[in-house]
Order: structure tokens, then C-alpha cells, then sequence
């Protein structure tokens, strides 16, 4: 199972990074509001692999605590990516178009899908890991499934970025 969560961190950290750095590539034609919108994704892609990266070292380490953190902190991952996930899409279609309305409203919904996250955790975190003394195996395939469904969700987001940069007209 180390093995297995080991590589969905690798593949998952691999796709963030992808991502960044094609719209990195696309940051000179994002107009300002879009900018710092990506900036505050940038944030939480720090975040997320923070969380991925604590997870893997965690899971090395021998104690019951250890991998009840690194799990925890897998959970923790996805689950930051589902708080900023519809957000990011719209974003990644809406680069190409660069329309403002619509970026300030995905800004706006990232923000309060950031704040529910934050309160899950704060209201479930215990309750999670008291879950966890009862279905280890359970909490141990789950976050193994989690991280590679982050992965997974970047891999599409760079196709998708990557078919919208292709598909735009270049300018002269």
C-alpha cells in the first residue's frame, strides 16, 4: 500500500506542476484580474503539494501516527482540490476568453469553496481520525484513490489547457 501511495503522490504532484507551468506559459495575455486570480491558484497548488509532499514522508516514517497523518493529509489534499476544482475549470476554459465577469465570479467561488474546506476541516477533522482507528484499510485505499483522482484531474486540466492555447488564433 506504501508503494501504491508513493507513486499516485508522484503522479499527482507531477500533474500540478504541468498545469503551472502552461499557464505560466499563458500568464503575459491574462488581463490583471485574471492574473491574481491565478496567483491565489498558484497558492493552493503550493498547498496542495505541501499537503502531498507531508503525506509522502509521513507514510515512510513507522508509528500508527505517522501514517494516520499521512492519510489524513492525503484526505486533506483532495480535498482542497474539490474546494477550488469547479473554480479552476471555468478558469482554465475561461484563459482563452479572458472575460472579466466571469473570472471575478469564479475569484468570488474559489474564495467561499476555500472557506467550506477550511470548515470541514476544522468541524470533521476529529471525527475522521477517529473513523480511521475503525477502517485503517478503508482510509488507506481511499487516500490512495484521492491523490490519483487529483492527478488525474490535472492531467485533464493541462489537455484542456493545452487544447485551448492550440485551438487559439495566434496574433501577428
Amino acid at each position: 500500500m506504501e508503494k501504491d501511495f508513493k507513486e499516485a503522490i508522484e503522479k499527482s504532484t507531477k500533474a500540478i506542476k504541468e498545469v503551472e507551468e502552461k499557464v505560466e506559459e499563458l500568464a503575459g495575455e491574462l488581463s490583471e484580474s485574471a492574473s491574481e486570480l491565478w496567483q491565489d491558484f498558484k497558492k493552493s497548488f503550493a498547498d496542495i503539494s505541501s499537503k502531498l509532499d507531508g503525506a509522502s514522508e509521513n507514510i515512510s516514517k513507522a508509528g500508527e501516527e505517522s501514517s494516520l497523518q499521512a492519510h489524513l493529509g492525503a484526505m486533506e489534499a483532495k480535498e482542497k482540490v474539490e474546494a477550488i476544482k469547479e473554480t479552476l475549470e471555468k478558469f482554465a476554459s475561461e484563459i482563452s476568453k479572458d472575460a472579466q465577469a466571469t473570472l471575478d465570479t469564479a475569484a468570488l467561488k474559489a474564495h467561499l469553496a476555500k472557506m467550506e474546506a477550511e470548515d470541514f476541516w476544522e468541524n470533521k477533522g476529529k471525527k475522521i481520525t477517529e473513523d480511521f482507528e475503525f477502517s485503517r484499510e478503508n482510509i488507506e485505499k481511499m487516500s490512495v484513490e484521492a491523490i490519483l483522482e487529483i492527478g488525474n484531474f490535472f492531467e485533464k486540466l493541462g489537455i484542456n489547457l493545452t487544447s485551448n492555447n492550440e485551438s487559439k488564433p495566434k496574433e501577428s
